[in-house]
């Protein structure tokens, strides 16, 4: 995406927007990019969850030497985190291509949020500035 402006037409929407409205639609910009944030960990964190359901990653066990000590992994780690048995791999490949899509369409959607939450912000400064 180019430097600058994302649309013209914004940036006169923008302008035109009284001082007060221009700033609660900056707020509740920066709170779309967080929640953008938000969503992509959550995001990953699912790829990481795929990832592990379609490897053989097996339940911890405490190493040799250990047994009958109180130093134990805890048991049923897959099952807590909702991983599936490693004999089963229910649709998980799948997930994973969509998983990996949703990704870069948020990706897109936090560019073009972060160039208009910037011509906001700029414009903003740019107003208060002139009035101060």
């Amino acid at each position: 995406m180019a430097l600058g402006l994302t649309d013209p037409l914004t940036a006169l929407s923008f302008s035109a927007m009284p001082v007060d409205q221009l700033t609660d639609y900056h707020r509740a910009l920066v709170a779309a990019q967080r929640d953008v944030d938000h969503w992509r960990r959550l995001i990953l964190a699912r790829i990481d969850l795929a990832v592990a359901s379609v490897t053989d990653l097996d339940e911890l066990r405490p190493p040799p030497g250990l047994h009958g000590t109180i130093c134990h992994p805890p048991a049923g780690l897959r099952r807590l985190i909702g991983i599936a048995p490693t004999d089963v791999h229910a649709g998980e490949g799948g997930m994973l291509i969509r998983l990996r899509g949703a990704l870069d369409e948020l990706a897109r959607y936090e560019r073009m949020l972060e160039a208009v939450t910037g011509e906001a912000a700029g414009i903003l400064a740019y107003r208060i500035g002139a009035v101060a």
